[in-house]
Parts: structure tokens; sequence; C-alpha cells
């Protein structure tokens, strides 16, 4: 079994503390490269770029990192219905071969109405998925196809061609969503179904149901995992590190991620919000103090670098082999996190990624 190891584009700032009002590093383009160049130095096969009202535009982030890197992997994380499926298939192929064939997707439908509605998307959640899953027809057809007419729900395209080709016959395309709706379109075109680091036992659930899913269409799907590391050389010095992180939360700003806990209708965000009690543990080495103030992905998996390996090793025993990790100050820790952690997995890694 192969694994593929990924990192993070901190693109609304980063800093060795959360929670704050403002970050201690904004996102600029020396530092967003710097991280990029240092995941790529040490190892790491790809780099998720964000998307989302409080991120850059992860299309020109994207191919910043393409031009300033020769082998990594960025994972461009795009949302349906902003920009024409036409135009995002033309923009992922000219990326494609900018980078010479080293880009990825990543189809975010979106869970916050309050997010979506500041930029001007007010389906409700169950047809979001809907468009989503059309958005998604157009994408493959347009990468599969020579010239394309097309009749859609919510896009139509006639005598449709895509020029440029990409260089990959079929981009690869990550997806998460927890709804029934959501694990639906993973199915039906998704290659990569991806989750948030919840208990074991929860994402083996998903990955079966989806996996059931898929094989009703009469296809195979890959899974990943999106969580934080907090990795030190002792277990000690890790949970001091995980308590440094959180030590100075600004009230106002973990209250606003309270609000955006109760109003948010992403299946998976209501059960991530649900990690946050007691001592905030849960599982093996695993840690949800990161969502007090970050939505999405708020857990981690702490300790030394055998308890990490051994936190990561739960999900590949249940079938994941795709891992995007994240620690802060994302500089710092992609080093970090190369030289601690990835030789642990040096015998079942391969930085190879295709998709038929």
């Amino acid at each position: 079994m192969s694994l593929h190891f990924s990192w993070f584009t901190p693109t609304n700032g980063d800093g060795a503390r959360i929670g704050l009002p403002k970050p201690e590093r904004e996102p600029s383009l020396n530092y967003i490269v710097n991280v990029a160049k240092m995941a790529e130095h040490v190892g790491f096969d790809g780099i998720l770029i964000p998307v989302g009202t409080p991120f850059l535009d992860s299309w020109m982030v994207g191919s910043a990192v393409v031009h300033h890197t020769s082998r990594i992997r960025p994972l461009i994380a795009i949302r349906p219905g902003f920009i024409a499926p036409s135009l995002s298939a033309k923009m992922a192929a000219t990326l494609d071969r900018f980078s010479g064939g080293r880009i990825d997707i990543n189809i975010v439908t979106g869970g916050s109405p309050h997010e979506l509605g500041q930029d001007g998307d007010f389906l409700p959640h169950d047809e979001r998925y809907e468009r989503t899953k059309d958005f998604m027809g157009v994408l493959q057809t347009l990468w599969n196809d020579q010239h394309v007419d097309y009749e859609g729900p919510y896009f139509s395209l006639k005598d449709a061609q895509l020029v440029p080709s990409s260089i990959q016959p079929r981009i690869p395309a990550f997806f998460g969503g927890a709804s029934e709706q959501g694990k639906e379109a993973a199915a039906q075109y998704g290659d990569v179904y991806l989750q948030w680091g919840e208990d074991v036992e929860e994402v083996g659930k998903q990955i079966e149901d989806v996996r059931a899913k898929a094989a009703k269409y009469g296809r195979t799907l890959e899974y990943g995992i999106r969580i934080h590391v907090i990795v030190r050389e002792t277990e000690r010095e890790a949970w001091e590190a995980a308590e440094r992180l959180v030590a100075d939360i600004d009230p106002a700003v973990e209250q606003r991620m309270s609000s955006y806990y109760r109003e948010a209708d992403s299946v998976a965000q209501q059960r991530m919000s649900r990690l946050l009690q007691g001592d905030y543990r849960f599982g093996k080495h695993k840690w949800a103090g990161i969502g007090r103030v970050r939505k999405g992905a708020g857990t981690a998996v702490v300790g030394n670098p055998e308890q990490v390996r051994e936190g990561l090793q739960e999900y590949i025993d249940i079938g994941v082999t795709h891992f995007i990790l994240s620690g802060f100050p994302h500089l710092e820790e992609a080093q970090r996190v190369g030289q601690l952690l990835l030789p642990q997995f040096k015998d079942r890694r391969t930085g190879s990624v295709s998709y038929a």
C-alpha cells in the first residue's frame, strides 16, 4: 500500500500561537513560497492550498507554488458555483501544463451559509451538493472529450472545447463531504475521499459507506485524512508545545468560532465540534484543542515520532493512504515533521499519483 503525505499552505496567516486577533505572520508571497519550498525539500508529496473567504485566492497561490517548485504537487481547493465549470477546467488544464502535470484539485462545496453568503452563494445544503455533482460532471466531461454538448440542472454547454488540454489524462479530484449528498458526490466523481481527523471508528464508517456507494458506479476510490501533527523528540515536549499553541487565545476569537459551529450546516463540522469537550483528548494520542479557534480540521496527533506514527497508523489500518498534515508555524514545522515523522514511513511511501 502506497502512502502519500502532503503539507498545508497557511494563506490566511501563520504563527507559533493561534487564536490571536491578528496572525503573527502575514501570508506574503515570499512566506508562502518558502513554506512550499521547505515542504518539497523535506520530502512531502503535495501541498494543499485552501479556499474560502478568509484565504488568499487558491488559483493564484497555486500558480505561485507551481512556478517556485519542481516536484511537489499543489492540491488546489476550489468551490463550485463561483466560476463557470468550463473556465475552471481551462484554468486547471493551463496550470497542469505549466506544472508539468503535477496538480490535483480539491472540490469544496462549503459548509457555512454565512461564509457562502458573503460571496453571494445562497443555495441550501442539499442543492449545493447537486450543483457540485453537475460542476464535476462538466469538468470531467471536458477533460475527457474533445467536443462537448452538456445539459445538466445547473450548467449547460454547446459544442464546448477545452483548449489547452491537460497533461494528465485525468486531473485527480479530492472531495470531502459527510452528508449523504456529499458522499454520493464523492462516490460518483471523486478520486480521493477526504475526511478530517475524527475518531477512527467514525472515519472507518464513512469509508465503508463511500466504498459501497462507489461500487454502484463501478468505481474504486482512495481515502485521505486532513489533520495537524505536533511531533517532538519526547511526549512531554509535544504536549507542552500543544499547550503553548493555544495559551493566548483571544476570548472574542473563540466566541466567533463557537458561533460558526452553531450556524454551520456541514455534517462533518458538526461532528468535529462535538470533540471540544473535557481535555480535548481522544483516541491514540489525538487532541481537538486546535478546533477551539479553527474551523474544519481542528484535531492533531500529538507525541514523539513513534506515538504520532501510531496515531496515523490507526487510519492506515482502515484504508487511509493520503495524509494532509500541518503544524504551527508551518515553515518550521514542515522541517520538523520532515525530519522526525516522515522517515517513520519511508518503506511505505511513493510520490506518484495516477488515476484512471
